[in-house]
């Protein structure tokens, strides 16, 4: 009788336990991360983007508008190569036609990047009068980890000191995802070192995949990001995240079980 007992308690506990849900640790991961690598998005496009725009807009503005000239804008780029990138002499860049290599050592740049090490090429275009721009990387590490670097950046006309471009992105650690492609509008008030980010990005990992929004992400120089919301959605339900400011964020799967990561900021 007392075995009876025992084995019915053994299994009474062990279905217990096959109704505890676990999930994969990607799912968390992907609402950490996913923020981070947007934010790199968006400081690579302030980077090009913000020393070159108003001069770009207000040339194709003018009542007789000269023509605007990629290459004239490539070698701004690259004599601000020294301003864009810390410390000094940590980044070369070269412009060719519409063209910068750039080759960064151990560089830090605006809103979120460190450590930045590799090369990375970014062709700029004059696409209908709008600001283009395409970054390709080699090489390159970020805070430490391998970093593939691929994103198209579309500009659009300014109003007063307020700009935009639209990202789209395949960039992301092969350390942390097998795969990311990202779409993304990225605002900033002009030399103001601070951006917010709206963005929709699809992942995979092994035979795991996820659906990334994030909404109003805002974030200032190398300071932990003050606003933003993060929904994650697979195939077991929906992740959450919120940043407030504060160094550590707190993921909440469907079941309501949180895991809390510090931030690199």
């Amino acid at each position: 009788m007392r075995q009876m007992k025992a084995a019915l308690l053994f299994l009474s506990l062990g279905a217990g336990m096959a109704c505890t849900s676990t999930y994969d640790p990607y799912y968390y991961d992907d609402a950490y991360y996913d923020p981070y690598y947007g934010a790199y998005d968006a400081a690579w496009s302030y980077a090009w983007v913000d020393p070159v725009y108003s001069y770009w807009y207000y040339a194709i503005g003018k009542v007789q508008a000269m023509a605007v000239d990629p290459a004239t804008a490539a070698t701004q780029l690259a004599a601000n190569a020294s301003t864009a990138f810390t410390p000094s002499g940590c980044a070369t860049a070269t412009a060719t036609g519409a063209t910068v290599n750039y080759t960064f050592n151990n560089c830090q740049a605006a809103i979120s990047l460190t450590q930045i090490s590799g090369s990375v090429e970014v062709v700029l275009a004059d696409n209908q009068g709008q600001l283009a721009a395409t970054a390709n990387s080699t090489d390159l590490t970020i805070n430490g980890e391998p970093y593939n670097l691929s994103l198209q950046i579309a500009g659009s006309p300014p109003q007063g000191d307020q700009r935009k471009v639209t990202v789209t992105s395949n960039s992301f650690s092969p350390n942390r995802f097998d795969s990311r492609t990202s779409t993304s509008t990225v605002t900033w008030v002009a030399g103001s070192g601070c951006i917010t980010v709206d963005s929709t990005s699809q992942a995979t990992k092994g035979g795991l995949s996820s659906t990334t929004t994030v909404s109003g992400y805002q974030r200032c120089d190398h300071q932990c990001p003050t606003a933003g919301m993060v929904q994650v959605d697979t195939s077991e339900g929906t992740f959450t995240a919120t940043f407030d400011g504060s160094n550590t964020v707190k993921v909440v799967a469907p079941n309501d079980d949180v895991k809390t990561y510090n931030l690199d900021c």
